[in-house]
C-alpha cells in the first residue's frame, strides 16, 4: 500500500514538460508560426501602410520638381487714341519665356530625388521597427502560453495530490492538517493561474492590434523558444551598423541637405525673359494716310537683383546641411550604443538559459523527488513537499523567462544591427 501511495505521488507531483502541456491548452484557433505572423503584419499593418505613402508624396514631389516655368502669353491694346486726332489704334499679342540659369531645375530634381531616397530608407526603418515589435509580441504570447501550460500542468499536480491526500486521510495515514494544506496549495495555486491565463489573453490582444483594429485575438502561436541561440559576429555586426535604415536614413539627408546648399546658390543667378511680339497698327487720319501696318518686337527681361543682398536663405541651407551630419552622427553613435547593449543582454540571457540546462532544472526535480521520498517515509511533512514543489515550480517558470528574455535579447540584436534576415528561428 505505501509503496503504491509512494509512486503515485511522485507520478503525480514531478513537473511534466511545458511544451507538452502546452499542446494540450490549445484551442480552436488555426496554428500560428513565426513567419507566418510576421509576415501577416507587415501585410496588413496600417502604420506601415501610412509610411507607404509617404514615398508616393516624395516620388510625386520630383515631378514637381521637373516643371519647367510657363510661358506667358499678353494680348490687348497696345494703344487707342481716346480724343480721335488721328493717332493709329495699335494692337499686339506677345509671348514672354522665362529661362533659368545656374542649373536651378536640375538642383531642384536633385533635392527631390534625395527626398525620396530618404522617404525610402524612413519606410525601410519603419519596416524594421514594425518587425521588431511584432517578433517581440509573438515572443511574449509564446512565453504566456508555456506560463500557462506549465501552471496548469502543477495545478492538475496539485489537485490530484488533494485526492490521493483526501484518500488517506479517509484510511488513517495523515492527518487532517495535511490535506486542508495541499487544498489550501491548490486553491492558491488555481488563482496563479488565472493570472496567467490573464496574461496571455492581453499578450494575444498585443499581437492583434499589429494587425490592425479588425483583426481578433484568437491566435494559437507554436514555436520552440529553446532554439533561439545563435553565435554572434560581433565584430562583423559592428562593422554593418551604417546599413541600418535609420543611419542610411540620416545620411541620405545630409546628401539631400548638400543639394539644397547647391540649389540655393543656384537660385542667386539671375534668370532672364526672352520674349516676341506681333503688333498691328490700323489705318489712321482723315484720308488714312497712316498706313496700316504689321510690326513684330523681340525683347530680353532682365531683373533687378535687390533681393540677392539677402542671404537667408542660403545661411538657412548650410546650417541645415551642418545640423543633418550632426543628426548622423548621432544616430550612428545611438546605433553603436543600442548594439552593443543588445549584443550584453543576449549574452546574459543565453548564460543564464545555460545555467538552467547545465543542471538547475534536474536538481530542483531531484530536490523534489528526494522530499517525496522522505515524505513517504515519515522524514518529510507535507509543507516540506509543497514548499519543493514550489520551488521548482519556480525554477520551471524562471527558466520559461530566461527562454524568453534570451529571445527578446536576439530580437534586439536584429534590430540595433539593422539586419534584413531574422536571427530568431522559433
Amino acid at each position: 500500500m505505501m509503496a503504491r501511495a509512494r509512486v503515485g505521488l511522485v507520478a503525480l507531483l514531478l513537473l511534466a514538460g511545458s511544451q507538452a502541456a502546452a499542446d494540450e491548452t490549445k484551442g480552436a484557433a488555426p496554428r500560428l508560426d513565426f513567419s507566418d505572423y510576421l509576415r501577416r503584419v507587415l501585410a496588413a499593418n496600417p502604420d506601415l501602410q501610412a509610411a507607404r505613402a509617404s514615398m508616393d508624396v516624395a516620388r510625386a514631389q520630383i515631378d514637381v520638381a521637373k516643371v519647367f516655368p510657363d510661358p506667358e502669353l499678353t494680348v490687348g491694346l497696345s494703344q487707342y487714341d481716346v480724343t480721335r486726332q488721328g493717332n493709329p489704334t495699335q494692337a499686339g499679342a506677345q509671348v514672354s519665356v522665362p529661362i533659368e540659369l545656374g542649373g536651378k531645375r536640375r538642383a531642384r530634381v536633385a533635392v527631390a530625388q534625395s527626398g525620396l531616397g530618404a522617404a525610402g530608407c524612413d519606410y525601410e526603418d519603419a519596416i524594421r521597427t514594425l518587425h521588431g515589435l511584432a517578433a517581440d509580441a509573438f515572443v511574449d504570447a509564446l512565453h504566456a502560453r508555456l506560463v500557462v501550460a506549465q501552471k496548469q500542468d502543477a495545478l492538475s499536480h496539485l489537485q490530484r495530490l488533494v485526492a490521493v491526500n483526501e484518500r488517506r486521510l479517509a484510511a488513517g495515514d495523515i492527518a487532517q492538517v495535511d490535506f486542508l494544506q495541499s487544498r489550501v496549495e491548490a486553491q492558491q495555486y488555481q488563482a496563479e493561474v488565472l493570472d496567467a491565463q490573464g496574461e496571455l489573453h492581453a499578450a494575444e490582444v498585443a499581437m492583434a492590434q499589429l494587425l490592425g483594429p479588425e483583426a481578433e485575438p484568437t491566435f494559437d502561436v507554436v514555436g520552440d523558444l529553446k532554439s533561439a541561440s545563435v553565435a554572434l559576429d560581433v565584430p562583423q555586426l559592428l562593422a554593418a551598423i551604417d546599413k541600418r535604415s535609420d543611419v542610411r536614413a540620416a545620411a541620405t539627408r545630409v546628401q539631400g541637405a548638400e543639394r539644397q546648399i547647391t540649389s540655393e546658390e543656384a537660385k542667386r543667378v539671375v534668370d532672364i525673359s526672352l520674349g516676341a511680339g506681333w503688333l498691328h497698327s490700323f489705318a489712321a487720319g482723315r484720308d488714312e494716310e497712316l498706313k496700316a501696318a504689321d510690326l513684330v518686337a523681340a525683347s530680353v527681361s532682365v531683373p533687378l537683383p535687390f533681393s540677392l543682398i539677402y542671404k537667408g536663405a542660403l545661411a538657412a541651407a548650410r546650417n541645415t546641411h551642418r545640423q543633418t551630419q550632426s543628426q548622423l552622427q548621432a544616430t550612428r553613435a545611438r546605433a553603436q550604443g543600442e548594439l552593443r547593449k543588445a549584443i550584453a543582454h543576449y549574452q546574459a540571457a543565453a548564460g543564464r538559459v545555460a545555467l538552467y540546462d547545465r543542471g538547475t532544472l534536474s536538481d530542483s526535480l531531484s530536490v523534489l523527488e528526494k522530499i517525496l521520498y522522505s515524505y513517504e517515509h515519515g522524514d518529510a511533512t507535507l509543507v516540506e513537499v509543497l514548499i519543493a514543489q514550489r520551488t521548482a515550480s519556480a525554477v520551471h517558470l524562471a527558466y520559461l523567462d530566461a527562454l524568453a528574455d534570451r529571445a527578446h535579447a536576439l530580437i534586439a540584436v536584429g534590430q540595433a544591427a539593422g539586419l534584413t534576415e531574422d536571427l530568431l528561428k522559433l
